[in-house]
């Protein structure tokens, strides 16, 4: 089975700032969004894990440009991570990753740091991760990654261009990648040769210049020793002049310590008067200390004294505005009070004038009430008189806007009338009396006319019903030729790919009719034999006899019968056989493969599964040959069934 992707994580890469996990499912798998949702920058983010190093094929002007940049509601990250599962790498990766069943590739890119490979967890380099996927057939320049533009340039290329596809296909894009790797190194080794050249001319100048500088350290030594002895000599005259100094500092000496003694005389007399000085000390510090005590108490009284100065400067000055406030406040009570007494009289002379009105308020109440109850009534009357003649003018009113109206439209009405009738008379007048023969003739060939009219109705319909349907049956040939002719130009570019990988192997391989998924045990049982060599028909041999678990490849294998003895004499293992128990049973001559390429010879040998050897990938690539063409054949037949179905259609 072939490698297959099963996931892509993303976090921090361009818009994905939160980790997000790409499940890519057996099939068809498709991202579907509209423009600037982030499709592009998941087929990135493939592409910069596989080890793109190119910054500008990533819309970048440098790589750290593929870390989110922060938007106005969220910061900026500092790194970005993508990480590739792959399946089914056992066997295809290079060693010494060829026995892991499963894969897992990350890149990550942090800040100023660089970018940073891991192969299942383990540090790994950039050209390791290239060489991976460059041999898995894919990598950050794949033609399997198609973009924009893609498949117009894989169309327009040249010759030498395509050959990169045909080597893709091939699966020796990795061959090619481990050369150039081996061309640098080679490149690197000559440099680092010429470079030793270089360097080994520098060392001899600097031999012959070290030579020099050897005779001339000699030389040195010599006139060193003469000039040590002279200064000897020179040390021994300066000894004795030390000698003499030393006497004299001797004397100097004596004469130094008498001055020291007294010198210490006067400092034992001088420490005396300072003992004293410091007995007497301590009661003029404490004397000190009281007064600075005082001194502060006094100070703390002052400040308090001048607060409660200044507290009761602003309660003076408070009580005279409150006594201020007072004064105003009598002032106006005593104008009140006078007030009200000038008031007291008036209400008093008001008082005495109501009492006497109140006397003869009686009489002049029921004299009020006649007069109220006679001007209620006839309130009443006139205010009905009032309403009926209101209804009244009212009704009077409508009926005659009702009256006008009604005038107006028949007015209106009759001059139409009178237009419509003036115009008949003049048509009556221009229009000759016609003939009852020739009228009931006319109305005949109208009723004829009308039941055709009705007959191409129907007919119309039934031929738009047709059409329609001819169309879509058009259509559909149109479509169904559309994909066959598809189909027969990938068959036949597939062919033509297939045809110039195998055109110059070997025809007995050709021949070979091998199922599909023993392509690896043909070839480790076969070997490079199938395309180097020749192989001549002999007798054939008893077949051998196979231990159980074990199956003959001539069973399942067809081939020429110059191959017999080779098929007979290798078997592939069944699934969950142990071949280190069937080994030791083998007969000369016997061989074991597996179906990923594994061999247990009869006398030993062993063989490990690896990667796919170049053999089995030519086998591979003559049955898909096979395929291909009879495929291209069975399209044929359904592009000429389709040409027809469609010519019949139209």
């Amino acid at each position: 089975m072939p490698v297959r992707f099963t996931r892509l994580r993303i976090a921090g890469f361009k818009s994905f700032a939160e980790p997000t996990t790409v499940e890519i499912h057996a099939g068809l798998t498709g991202i579907v969004g509209p423009n600037g949702c982030g499709k592009s920058n998941i087929v990135e983010s493939l592409r910069w894990a596989m080890g793109e190093t190119s910054a500008k094929s990533l819309r970048g002007g440098e790589m750290e440009d593929v870390i989110f940049a922060g938007t106005a509601a969220r910061p900026a990250r500092n790194l970005a991570e993508v990480t590739i599962s792959l399946e089914e790498t056992q066997g295809r990766a290079p060693p010494p990753l060829h026995e892991a069943p499963d894969l897992e590739i990350s890149r990550r890119i942090e800040r100023g740091q660089g970018s940073l490979y891991r192969i299942n967890g383990r540090e790994a380099r950039a050209r390791d991760v290239q060489t991976l996927f460059a041999d898995l057939a894919t990598g950050a320049h794949s033609s399997g990654m198609v973009s924009q533009g893609r498949i117009a340039a894989v169309v327009n290329a040249r010759p030498d261009e395509r050959r990169a596809i045909l080597e893709e296909a091939a699966g020796i894009t990795g061959l090619h990648a481990r050369r150039h790797e081996a061309e640098l190194k080679l490149r690197a080794a000559e440099a680092n040769l010429s470079r030793a050249e270089d360097l080994r001319g520098q060392l001899e100048s600097q031999h012959e210049a070290l030579k020099r500088q050897a005779r001339q350290a000699a030389r040195y030594r010599n006139i060193s020793g003469a000039v040590r002895n002279a200064e000897a000599e020179l040390l021994s005259i300066h000894r004795a002049a030390a000698v003499a100094a030393e006497r004299e500092a001797a004397a100097a000496q004596s004469l130094a310590a008498s001055a020291v003694a007294a010198a210490t005389a006067d400092a034992t007399a001088a420490a005396t008067a300072a003992a004293e000085a410091a007995a007497a000390l301590p009661p003029l510090r404490s004397g000190e200390a009281e007064a600075r005590t005082s001194l502060e108490r006094s100070r703390i009284a002052a400040e308090q004294v001048a607060a409660e100065a200044q507290r009761a400067r602003e309660a003076l000055a408070q009580a005279e505005r409150d006594l201020a406030r007072i004064e105003a406040d009598l002032a106006h009570a005593t104008a009140a009070r006078n007030d009200a007494a000038v008031a007291r009289e008036r209400l008093s002379r008001e008082q005495t004038a109501l009492a006497e009105q109140a006397q003869a308020l009686p009489a002049r109440i029921a004299a009020a009430d006649g007069l109220l109850a006679t001007a209620a009534d006839a309130v009443r009357t006139a205010e009905a008189e009032a309403n009926r003649a209101t209804e009244h003018a009212a009704t009077e009113e409508a009926a005659a806007r009702s009256r006008n109206e009604a005038r107006l439209f028949a007015e209106a009405r009759l001059r139409r009338i009178e237009e419509r009738a003036q115009r008949l008379a003049a048509e009556r007048a221009r229009i000759p009396q016609p003939d009852p023969a020739a009228l009931e003739a006319v109305r005949q060939e109208a009723e004829q006319a009308q039941s055709a009219l009705a007959e191409i109705r129907g007919a119309l319909e039934r031929a738009e019903t047709d059409r329609a349907s001819g169309d879509q049956a058009r259509m559909t040939a149109r479509d169904a030729a559309e994909a066959v002719r598809t189909r027969m130009a990938g068959l036949a570019a597939e062919i033509r790919t297939l045809a110039e990988l195998v055109g110059n192997a070997s025809t007995l391989a050709g021949a070979l009719g091998v199922p599909e998924g023993l392509e690896a045990a043909v070839a480790a049982a076969l070997g490079e034999a199938l395309e180097s060599g020749e192989w001549h028909e002999l007798p054939s041999l008893p077949p051998p006899s196979w231990p159980e678990g074990a199956q003959a490849l001539a069973t399942s294998v067809s081939g020429p019968t110059s191959l017999a003895r080779a098929l007979a004499w290798a078997a592939v293992l069944a699934e969950g056989t142990d071949p280190r128990a069937l080994q030791p049973r083998l007969t000369p001559g016997q061989i074991l493969v597996s179906r990923d390429g594994a061999v247990w010879r009869w006398d030993g040998f062993t063989v490990p599964a690896g990667a796919r050897s170049p053999a089995a990938v030519r086998i591979a690539q003559r049955r898909r040959l096979g395929e291909a063409r009879a495929a291209h054949a069975e399209a044929e037949a359904a592009a000429s069934e389709a040409r027809a179905a469609l010519d019949a259609a139209e």
